[in-house]
């Protein structure tokens, strides 16, 4: 009777030991699928910062803010006599 009370007590530890790999095999598989999701999304947010930063370089260029001042502002450089040297004293 007691040899098969421990072997009726391994069986069980056997089956609840499988069921714990089997769980754990699961939530390894989630967390794995999680962490790619993030990964793929992370790539996205650096290509998305990338192209910000190309739009950043071409609506603050130079170039661009000078046509805008001529074209929108009325703007011009000033004329050699037109500039005053102020000397401070």
């Amino acid at each position: 009777m007691a040899g098969s009370l421990r072997i009726a007590l391994l069986w069980v530890v056997v089956v609840v030991s499988a069921l714990a790999v089997a769980f754990v095999s699961h939530l390894c598989r989630e967390k794995y699928s999680q962490l790619t999701a993030m990964e793929r999304e992370a790539n996205q947010l650096q290509v998305d910062y990338g192209k910000y930063l190309l739009e950043q370089s071409a609506w603050g260029s130079l170039q661009r803010i000078e046509n805008m001042a001529v074209n929108n502002l009325q703007m011009r450089s000033p004329q050699p006599e037109e500039i005053l040297m102020i000397k401070r004293q």
